[in-house]
């Protein structure tokens, strides 16, 4: 068998770990004849480099670094492609008297190979030494070559692998929810914190699918168009709802990554997940302080303006009409008086879950201040004003009916009712302030106009005797 035979023979035996770096140095040893081949690259340190591997003929060398300045190694980081080979076929030494590697080996001839990335940037070389001169040939030449690229694919494959290893072992010790899934959805690595999530250890988990672990409604929901959507390169963070078994259902934040091969291509997703259930319900026990009124629950001012807001830009875009009916309550303020805040709690609580019973919905009901309450009603749009009126005249019709009550407070039965007014919106660009103040001044009107027994008798209600 010729060098070069054995050489290729060496370089199609299957290894695929850092034993093929020792392989591919010795069939570069063999094809130029020399005794030394290493395959290096830049350290992580300033102005030095790294030997990744070391192939003598005659002694096993393990690897190490060595300062650039003043090594032939430092002129073929300065080789541009396509010059990226360099020989200095004899009077090694004398050419580089200040590097003592090459006087402790006693090489007396370099030639190099530089190993480029996709685009074109130096990620290592790989160099045979020997003692004797060397002599540059196309069979050699080309052989650096090729070796430098089969080297160079190699060392990023070794390089990704080292790092899914770690990322493998970092998710596998982690507290947190971190997973890798491959690009048919099936957990290869999870972490300690799955592990407590599902009640499960690793090894129930690892081997399943996402839609095995999670249910066939959440994956195909909620998990499957995440992954879909980070398996083609985007980068996903979202927060979604998830259903462990054995417990509560989990509000997560999520993080999934796209994970490349060497040859750049997506073979599956890094999650990183963390529980935000707990934040997420302290969010929601702030929002709800923040706009609902914390006596009877409706809606706030704040939150009402809010509303209406968006209520107003969906008429102006021609999807709704909007009318605003004001609620103040008669003889209620006489109840409070007489038998104090206490109780008049209680009357307010009982008054909005009438308010809120009367109303469908499409209907929002707010509090906007003492015994004072707003109703928003949303019609289809498109109707003639005298049917939006007659809409608007049915709906405070069905709330005076419900409003029109006997309250019983120790033993006395207090009559109640309410006054209300109404403001069908005909112009969305109105102040919300102004809209609200026109339906004000049309309930103080017919609360002049109107006086407790009258409306009773006028309207024929019947009032309701609620067990207190």
């Amino acid at each position: 068998m010729t060098d070069i035979e054995e050489a290729l023979a060496l370089l199609a035996a299957p290894c695929t770990d850092e034993r093929f770096f020792q392989r591919a140095l010795k069939a570069l040893a063999l094809v130029t004849q020399c005794r030394w081949a290493a395959f290096g690259r830049p350290s992580d340190v300033a102005g030095k480099a790294e030997v990744v591997a070391f192939c003598d003929l005659k002694h096993t060398v393990p690897g190490f670094e060595f300062d650039l300045e003043g090594s032939p190694c430092e002129l073929i980081y300065r080789q541009k492609y396509p010059d990226t080979h360099l020989l200095f076929a004899k009077d090694l030494q004398t050419k580089f008297p200040n590097f003592q590697l090459i006087k402790d080996l006693g090489a007396n001839s370099y030639q190099a190979e530089l190993i480029l990335d996709d685009g074109g940037n130096p990620i290592g070389h790989i160099l045979v030494m020997d003692p004797l001169p060397q002599t540059e040939t196309m069979k050699s030449k080309e052989f650096f070559r090729l070796l430098a690229q089969r080297i160079g694919v190699e060392y990023k494959r070794l390089l990704i692998s080292r790092e899914l290893a770690l990322h493998k072992q970092m998710i596998a010790v982690t507290e947190h929810l971190m997973s890798f899934v491959d690009d048919s959805y099936t957990y290869h690595v999870v972490s300690k914190g799955y592990e407590s999530l599902f009640n499960k250890s690793s090894r129930e988990i690892v081997g399943k699918s996402v839609e095995q672990v999670h249910g066939k409604e959440v994956f195909n929901d909620v998990l499957k168009p995440l992954l879909d959507r980070t398996l083609k390169g985007e980068t996903v963070q979202t927060r979604v709802w998830i259903h462990p078994p054995h417990t509560t259902p989990q509000y997560m934040n999520i993080l999934h990554n796209p994970y490349f091969n060497e040859k750049g291509n997506i073979v599956g997703v890094i999650v990183s997940a963390h529980n935000i259930t707990d934040m997420h319900a302290a969010n929601e026990k702030i929002q709800q302080l923040a706009n609902h009124d914390p006596l009877t629950g409706m809606l706030n001012r704040r939150a009402l303006f809010e509303v209406m807001e968006g209520k107003l830009r969906e008429q102006e875009q021609a999807k709704l009409q909007l009318a605003v009916l004001y609620i103040d309550l008669d003889g209620f303020q006489q109840i409070n008086d007489r038998y104090g805040h206490h109780q008049g709690d209680k009357v307010l609580r009982y008054v909005a879950s009438k308010i809120k019973d009367t109303a469908i919905d499409s209907e929002i009901v707010a509090r906007i201040g003492g015994d004072e309450f707003i109703v928003l009603a949303s019609f289809p749009h498109g109707n003639t004003y005298e049917h939006y009126q007659l809409k608007l005249e049915d709906l405070c019709d069905r709330l005076n009916s419900q409003l029109f009550i006997d309250i019983d407070i120790e033993g006395q039965s207090l009559p109640l009712s309410a006054s209300i007014g109404h403001c069908l919106v005909n112009d969305a660009t109105m102040e919300l302030s102004a809209i609200i103040s026109k339906a004000d001044k049309d309930m103080y009107r017919n609360k002049r106009n109107e006086r407790l027994g009258l409306v009773s008798m006028a309207t024929g209600f019947i009032r309701q005797t609620p067990s207190q």
